[in-house]
């Protein structure tokens, strides 16, 4: 793929991120609409400087029902900020007159590969069963030819 590239765990100084980030989602719970965009997110890191990013998420179990990955036809602009939650996430304003994709038909063992700039959500957990996915991010430098992986 990208044979001159080298390929590593992300770090700051001698401290490495995490390789990947394991979520439980039980029944009730949700993502909110976000974007996760580590260079507007985590300006106060190295990693911030990074070309291109996107996030993978490899589904171990599937609940019955809810769980759905929304993506919205939106990228992050400056000015969403003042839609922003103060815990979490952004009001569903944001999303409201654009375009989205409501991806119902993911399954144990697929591996969803998204641009993280754009908005996006799962819906609420309805089922009995949790929802559980391994998910990481990817980075891109591609001055120095690297491609870094954190959580």
């Amino acid at each position: 793929m990208l044979p001159e590239y080298s390929i590593s765990l992300a770090h700051e100084s001698q401290n490495y991120y995490s390789q990947a980030v394991i979520r439980i989602h039980e029944k009730g719970m949700s993502i909110p609409i976000h974007k996760d965009n580590v260079t507007y997110e985590g300006r106060e890191y190295a990693l911030s400087n990074i070309d291109h990013q996107i996030s993978c998420v490899l589904h171990l179990q599937e609940s019955e029902d809810g769980g759905e990955l929304i993506i919205h036809n939106r990228r992050w602009k400056r000015d969403d900020e003042r839609l922003r939650n103060i815990d979490f996430g952004y009001s569903l304003e944001l999303a409201k007159d654009i375009s989205t994709w409501r991806e119902s038909s993911i399954n144990t063992g697929d591996l969803v590969i998204i641009n993280p700039a754009y908005y996006h959500q799962v819906t609420r957990v309805t089922g009995d069963t949790p929802r559980i996915t391994l998910g990481m991010f990817l980075g891109l430098y591609e001055q120095d030819y690297k491609i870094v992986a954190w959580a």
